[in-house]
């Protein structure tokens, strides 16, 4: 999947790529780990995800749903992207079959 977006709160436009989309490696993209899944971001979405998962690992699926973990998988993290950073313009790529149900 890949992800584009502009991040209102910092100003600047992100991508975000998962799976087979992250497989090759990206000019100016910063890998981020967790639990043994690795992401491509650009830069200011890198550090933000980083912080994220030290901080607060929370996301929401739905704008009224409970927060559930944050993890890499693609529904949450394009929960993570529409109700925490913003802006998500353009998605690539259905996400993958992991999908989360809110509240579990």
């Amino acid at each position: 999947m890949v992800v584009t977006g502009f991040d209102d709160r910092h100003g600047c436009g992100y991508v975000l790529r998962t799976g087979a989309d992250a497989a090759a490696p990206v000019p100016g993209a910063k890998a981020v780990t967790h639990k043994g899944v690795t992401v491509l971001a650009t830069p200011e979405l890198a550090a933000a995800l980083q912080d994220a998962i030290v901080n607060n690992p929370t996301a929401r699926l739905v704008w009224s749903g409970p927060p559930v973990q944050l993890t890499f998988d693609d529904v949450t993290l394009l929960g993570w992207l529409r109700h925490t950073v913003g802006g998500v313009l353009t998605v690539r790529g259905e996400p993958g079959t992991t999908a989360r149900i809110a509240g579990r």
